[in-house]
């Protein structure tokens, strides 16, 4: 299916339908395996699953793998929403965890959206993982770009369900979740300072050295892991323990730190000026700048 020529509008209803008929077909499964005796967890796990799959599939249609570039932060929402729903929980603990997911989905979402221009191109390193294994490329798409992100976020959301096991907040809960809001805000006015930085014409081929990324150079990212920390913290507040829980959202800075910023770094590199850039700012924390030799 050529979709090329489709404007950014008309590819709105692409994926409205796409996602539409995933999300359908993940809630009917989550029901009838939850239904038949399983733990919600598994059984939402198995729906996400499928809807992964499903969104696979079309991505293969339309030959564009960015079809699942959205996937990270739409379905989180529903599935928060779903468990609220099942569990017939609106306590204000829970009401302020959905608040979160969804002031986070949104606007990710949107900032997708506003960066989005259509079928005509796909994200840099779906094209990246394809030209350097094109014989394996059905494999790295289906394994690399769309399960994987699912299980990883996935994970991120058991602490997100067992919160809900929980009723009332305490300080620490609201630092969580005032983390949580604060990291959205981050990844906000990142983007937003990246957005116009690109629209500059004239700096189209150098890096953006003011705003934010004065201080750290990955402060999208920044904001992103600390969106999950603050969700872990959200569960602490109630368990007031150390235990396995604490895994996933380490899991989601090792991605970050092993795999996606080097990944953009070792294609930001080649810009000119990003290797005084790169000395002068730190990678990821901004609590101090360093200096130049």
């Amino acid at each position: 299916m050529e979709l090329t020529s489709f404007t950014k509008k008309q590819t709105l209803w692409v994926f409205g339908i796409v996602y539409g008929f995933a999300a359908v077909i993940g809630a009917l499964i989550m029901l009838y395996f939850y239904n038949s005796g399983m733990n919600l967890i598994i059984s939402t796990l198995i729906a996400n699953i499928s809807m992964t799959i499903i969104v696979f599939f079309f991505s293969n249609v339309t030959k564009n793998a960015s079809l699942y570039d959205p996937y990270w932060s739409v379905i989180p929402i529903i599935i928060v929403l779903e468990w609220m729903l099942i569990y017939k929980n609106f306590s204000i603990n829970v009401i302020l965890l959905f608040l979160a997911v969804l002031i986070w989905g949104v606007r990710l979402t949107l900032n997708w959206w506003k960066n989005w221009q259509g079928f005509i191109e796909q994200d840099w390193r779906y094209t990246h993982l394809r030209d350097q294994a094109p014989k394996l490329y059905l494999l790295t798409n289906f394994f690399g770009i769309h399960m994987i992100p699912t299980l990883v976020v996935y994970i991120q959301l058991i602490n997100a369900h067992d919160i809900m096991a929980y009723q009332g907040i305490s300080p620490i809960f609201i630092i969580g979740f005032v983390l949580s809001v604060s990291a959205a805000i981050i990844q906000f006015f990142a983007d937003k300072q990246m957005y116009e930085f690109r629209m500059d014409h004239k700096k189209e081929k150098a890096c953006i050295d003011h705003g934010l990324w004065k201080y750290t150079r990955h402060p999208n990212y920044l904001g992103e892991l600390t969106f999950w920390v603050g969700i872990y913290i959200m569960y602490f507040s109630h368990v007031n323990a150390i235990n396995f829980n604490l895994v996933y959202p380490l899991l989601m800075i090792a991605l970050f730190l092993f795999i996606s910023i080097p990944l953009m770094e070792k294609k930001l590199v080649h810009r000119p000026g990003y290797q005084e850039y790169k000395a002068q700012v730190s990678m990821l924390l901004p609590f101090r700048k360093k200096r130049s030799r």
